[in-house]
């Protein structure tokens, strides 16, 4: 039976974390930095906050079933959803102390690691996935992976594409920005993601992922905004009425190791591990692309009220807004870099 921290509080999670950090890697021989070798058994933990349904979910279970079947049982990846083992800023440090040898990312890491990119956080800065991807496996997001690598130890083994995040709110038909006013809206620990809705006439309000259902559902906040897997995956259509397909966000999750882990590692582990990697992510698109359309019509069928928005009156108002209040923070030119890029 896999280990859950599911109720647990989060500072008595980050206490019991500490403690397994300090006792080195399950299936290491007991320390984090022990000589590699072939055919220990290995344990793995892989974090992430997506629910049921969503990107980081598909790829974990299938990334298990393929280190299991590939190892013929030696190496066991023990899947901790919904941020059982803590949210994503929490997850960077506990891989440091090497409580969690991998996990699922989304975009915060860039805010935590490498904030000089931030301009790819900005929302409607991608015109389709493609895009997203073609400046992923470029110049850009080499050298970006590798301030991940530098400044918070996590390497980056896989990426996997997510659906375009999308606005829900509890009470509030939204097709114009002017609908957006004083709306109550969570948002990642992000700034750009902060500025660009605040920009548009929202209150947004900075939270961790796992705290959100319940923060909707007391109405602390008015709405979240998410990938429609996200979004169901997660149950939000229980606490929020509308649905806006604002598409915002070109997304996706990175899958990232532990340099400490992988460093570890056999050199044929490393490879058996990477392969899995490539496999569960190839899995984990393809799910999320055939699911799409699937859950808009179940997210209906359970009450949610569909809106298309105006997008292009939302896109002119973030693109001219947001980008002078970063200029000394960004890296000089990634933003044209960025929409000149084909997609």
């Amino acid at each position: 039976m896999e280990n859950t921290f599911e109720g647990m509080p989060r500072k008595t999670r980050r206490q019991v974390l500490a403690g397994i950090g300090s006792m080195g890697a399950v299936g290491l021989g007991g320390s984090m930095l022990a000589t590699p070798a072939i055919g220990k058994e290995l344990t793995i933990r892989f974090n992430h906050t997506d629910g049921r349904g969503g990107d980081g979910f598909h790829f974990a279970e299938k990334f298990k079933a393929l280190a299991a079947e590939r190892s013929s049982g030696r190496i066991n990846v023990q899947n901790f959803h919904t941020g059982q083992l803590g949210a994503e800023k929490d997850m960077y440090d506990s891989m440091q102390i090497g409580a969690i040898e991998m996990g699922r990312s989304g975009s915060l890491i860039i805010s935590v690691a490498a904030p000089q990119y931030g301009a790819m956080e900005l929302p409607y800065v991608f015109r389709s996935q493609q895009h997203l991807q073609n400046v992923l496996s470029g110049p850009i997001g080499q050298a970006m992976h590798q301030e991940f690598l530098s400044k918070k130890g996590v390497r980056v083994l896989g990426i996997v594409n997510r659906g375009a995040r999308h606005l829900t709110t509890k009470n509030r038909d939204v097709k114009t920005p002017a609908d957006l006013s004083g709306l109550k809206l969570r948002v990642p620990e992000i700034p750009v993601y902060v500025a660009g809705w605040r920009a548009l006439g929202a209150s947004p309000t900075p939270m961790a992922f796992p705290e959100v259902f319940t923060a909707l559902q007391q109405g602390t906040i008015d709405g979240q905004e998410n990938p429609l897997a996200t979004i169901h995956g997660n149950s939000f259509q229980d606490v929020q009425k509308y649905l806006i397909l604002t598409a915002h966000v070109r997304g996706n999750g990175w899958m990232i190791a532990s340099e400490r882990f992988w460093k570890s590692l056999s050199e044929d582990d490393r490879k058996l591990i990477q392969q899995a990697v490539n496999d569960a992510a190839a899995y984990a698109d393809e799910q999320i692309a055939k699911q799409e359309s699937d859950v808009r019509k179940t997210l209906q069928e359970k009450g949610m009220i569909v809106v298309e928005p105006d997008t292009k009156a939302f896109a002119d108002i973030v693109l001219r807004d947001v980008p002078p209040r970063f200029a000394d923070k960004w890296k000089a030119g990634l933003l044209d870099q960025i929409l000149r890029t084909a997609g």
